[in-house]
């Protein structure tokens, strides 16, 4: 019998100073990958981060119909967040202690209903957690019978809302290497059936599904430790459509896709170098339109040493990046279409960030 316990107040936080303006709502997840941390940034520098007893220590970020959410990913808990500071309000764990391991949440998306859906990775499963819980097959999807599903993202097509999940689709016998194509599929919500699937040109779909403006942005990076795949780079979906292409490819980024963030006419990621155990990371642009690479790897403002580029967000005409090394998150001005001035003041984080995203 699965363990699910509901949805509780949270205690035991504390906060740092100075606070953040509380309608900035920038909400910021932090881990050592031994302790962890959420909270909220404002563009002026404040900061505050809240730290639980049973954050976890390998945590992702949500954001889904106005609301965030932390995953505590090695303990099979959610916790519901508030938007404008970052601070848990809310706890529900679905632990299944039968299986003898966690089942690895990845992403929520929120359904018209409230029911929230969680793409699980260690299973083939797409949970749904409403006043009790349902559970999604997806075992068929792979040969080796788990295909890694890693995110979703619901969206209202011709009046029916519709889920579409990331599935990374690696192999379970070689140390979970991209071998084969990656898919989405897409799921009618209300009747939870799978009614369209999409094979993705690039592989290991890696993170969140981004929107901007009805399309979705992928980073499909297949093997980080190969920096020159021809089914790798930053892929463009339109979801009505059901198609999708690599707009740009790694090799002309300089390197394998981590993270995608776009905006109007201006699209932002964050690339690595195949150097084994290192994969220093790098800020890069392009034209979230037609794929063309405004500032590859090579000429980026901002390069790390190693894999320390770990979260990125828009606001405002602003771009916030974390540096997970220094605890901070770097601040760029958008300068004409989509050139980036770097402010000379960063924001410090008593943490160390992985995921950062906007909220009104």
């Amino acid at each position: 019998m699965r363990r699910v316990v509901a949805f509780s107040v949270l205690v035991g936080c504390s906060g740092t100073t100075p606070e953040p303006s509380a309608v900035d709502g920038i909400v910021v997840a932090a881990s050592d990958y031994s302790s962890s941390a959420v909270g909220a940034v404002a563009l002026d520098g404040g900061s505050s981060l809240f730290v639980g007893f049973d954050l976890g220590k390998d945590p992702a970020l949500a954001a889904s119909r106005g609301r965030a959410f932390f995953l505590a990913r090695d303990e099979d808990t959610l916790f519901e967040l508030d938007t404008s500071t970052g601070k848990p309000k809310s706890r529900r764990s679905f632990f299944d202690p039968s299986l003898g391991f966690v089942s690895n949440p990845q992403d929520i998306a929120v359904a018209p209903s409230g029911d929230l859906w969680i793409p699980l990775y260690n299973v083939p499963t797409l949970l749904v957690l409403g006043s009790g819980e349902r559970r999604i097959d997806l075992s068929r999807f792979d040969s080796d019978g788990n295909p890694q599903a890693s995110a979703v993202r619901m969206l209202d097509i011709n009046g029916v809302t519709k889920a579409f999940v990331t599935l990374e689709r690696l192999d379970d016998l070689d140390m979970l290497r991209s071998k084969q194509s990656s898919l989405v599929v897409r799921l009618d919500v209300a009747t939870e059936k799978v009614d369209g699937e999409l094979e993705l040109e690039g592989r290991n779909p890696f993170g969140g599904l981004r929107e901007f403006g009805g399309v979705f942005f992928l980073a499909t990076p297949g093997n980080f430790d190969v920096s020159e795949e021809s089914h790798a780079g930053i892929e463009r979906m339109d979801p009505v459509a059901l198609t999708s292409r690599v707009i740009a490819s790694e090799q002309a980024l300089g390197g394998s896709v981590a993270e995608v963030a776009v905006t109007d006419h201006c699209g932002a990621a964050i690339v690595a170098d195949a150097t084994p155990n290192v994969n220093a990371t790098s800020l890069v642009t392009f034209d979230p339109d037609t794929g063309e690479v405004f500032v590859p790897a090579s000429r980026s403002q901002l390069s790390t040493s190693g894999y320390d580029l770990r979260a990125l967000e828009w606001r405002d005409g602003v771009l916030l990046v974390g540096n997970w090394r220094e605890s901070r998150v770097h601040v760029f001005d958008r300068v004409g279409t989509c050139g980036l001035r770097l402010r000379e003041a960063s924001i410090p984080l008593a943490q160390r960030p992985i995921a950062l995203r906007s909220f009104r």
